[in-house]
């Protein structure tokens, strides 16, 4: 990958007042960054600092501590290390990481398989694609939704959902002993449970053991079954 200079970079050239920066190039010697675009694969040092509508491609990785303006957009499995700040109406492709303690503005955007660390931070209206996963103590503003998210914890989404509610493999044990007297096997993949779950489900949310979250995730599987009945 090839490095690139402030001498270097300030020639770049710049249409409509946008600076187009090559793809595959290390910019981590670069701490500023005003109305640029830059193509896929590249990658960013500590603590950058990028304007408004700032636009990367694929696979693009930015260090700790990096801040970003409003309206940037970046394309699919970009990384970002801990700390780093994004302004309002940010929009992100699918697969794209994040570490802990990121903190995004008022209606961000995420695709699909969004991957994000403990105590980030989302302002109002913020949507999530599906099966995006959460680290623990995130919070999120009024507003924000998610379609069918991974959900780690044993208290309920602090957001809208649409579609199914999936718990992480991990909290496989658990559910195998709350289901056990209905007979369902949680064991293989999510497609066989939800086999071995859907004849079931009415039966079982009669019961009234269940948690509170425990009730909205089975309660989103049954939505689910409902929905992809009507749209047949």
């Amino acid at each position: 990958m090839n490095q690139i200079s402030q001498t270097e970079f300030d020639t770049l050239p710049i249409m409509h007042h946008i600076r187009r920066c090559p793809s595959y190039t290390d910019y981590s010697a670069i701490k500023r960054f005003d109305a640029c675009s830059f193509g896929e694969g590249c990658s960013f040092g500590e603590g950058c600092s990028f304007g408004e509508g700032c636009s990367f491609g694929k696979w693009c990785s930015f260090g700790e501590g990096c801040s970003f303006g409003d309206a940037c957009s970046f394309g699919e499995g970009c990384s970002f290390g801990e700390g780093c700040s994004f302004g309002a109406g940010c929009s992100f492709g699918k697969w794209c990481s994040f570490g802990e303690g990121c903190s995004f503005g008022a209606g961000c955007s995420f695709g699909k398989r969004c991957s994000f660390g403990e105590g980030c931070s989302f302002g109002e209206g913020c949507s999530f694609g599906k099966w995006c996963s959460f680290g623990e103590g995130c919070s999120f503003g009024k507003w924000c939704k998610a379609i069918s998210p991974i959900w780690t914890f044993i208290y309920e989404p602090p957001f809208r959902t649409e579609g199914k509610i999936y718990p992480v493999w991990a909290s496989r044990a658990h559910w195998q002993e709350r289901l056990a007297e209905f007979e369902v096997d949680c064991t293989g993949c999510y497609e066989n449970i939800e086999k071995r779950l859907q004849p079931k489900l009415d039966l079982i949310l009669q019961s009234q053991k269940w948690s509170k979250f425990e009730r909205r995730l089975l309660e989103s599987w049954r939505r689910s079954e409902k929905k992809e009945e009507k749209d047949e």
